[in-house]
């Protein structure tokens, strides 16, 4: 084996460091925010994708001009890209009142696999200016900004009065905050008092605390479970 044949297999060695690097830093940052898939996931994940794009590229060059054979070097980086769908069927989970978590997470994987094929390919800008831009995008999406925060969503249980200007107090306290109520279920538990619960959405303007000291300062709330 000659100096070429060796200098040719560094290079492929230094596309796969870098995949694992730029994948590191990626993962640093979910795993900072307790999310499923952390550092060592979104490594591994960049670091195969790099190995499987330079397989894609090179590994069946010696194959090439044989007849009866075929190289086509979009398929294996066609069939990385599908890969995404058990990875990411695996971190979605829906949970509660169809609420759904780990979206962000599963983009996240599919770009990072995105930066590994980019740099296994030998893309070295685009690969490490991809990681680049995810990181401060990840970084400003978890600021404070009004473009991305949501209402936050309550399940909440009441216990009222067996009278209509009861459900009403109620009413009028949370139109006051512009929290609106959904999913309602009424359980009578006497003659004289009924129980209900409902989910509630919360203007995104309003912190946790401020939530906490809403339903804590209304008597007829038994519970409240910020989902």
């Amino acid at each position: 084996m000659d100096a070429d044949f060796w200098r040719e297999q560094a290079t492929y060695l230094v596309r796969i460091i870098l995949a694992c690097i730029c994948g590191g830093v990626i993962g640093i940052e979910r795993q900072q925010r307790t999310k499923v898939a952390g550092t060592r996931t979104h490594m591994v994940i960049a670091l195969a994708t790099a190995l499987m794009m330079i397989i894609s590229k090179y590994g069946f060059m010696d194959t090439a001009g044989i007849p009866g054979t075929s190289w086509d070097v979009s398929r294996v980086a066609a069939g990385i890209i599908s890969g995404i769908g058990i990875l990411g069927g695996g971190i979605i989970i829906t949970g509660k009142q169809g609420y759904v978590s780990g979206i962000t997470t599963a983009v996240g994987i599919w770009a990072t696999i995105g930066i590994g094929m980019a740099l296994g390919a030998g893309m070295y800008v685009l690969g490490i200016g991809t990681t680049l831009i995810m990181l401060i995008t990840q970084w400003l999406l978890h600021k404070n900004l009004w473009i991305v925060k949501q209402p936050t969503r309550a399940q909440v249980s009441f216990r009222l009065n067996n009278d209509r200007q009861a459900y009403e107090k109620v009413s009028n306290e949370l139109e006051k905050y512009h929290i609106t109520m959904s999913q309602f279920k009424w359980e009578r538990k006497n003659n004289n008092t009924f129980q209900l619960r409902c989910q509630v959405f919360i203007p995104s303007g309003f912190s946790r605390e401020d939530i906490v000291g809403i339903f804590t300062g209304m008597d007829e709330v038994e519970t409240f479970e910020v989902i």
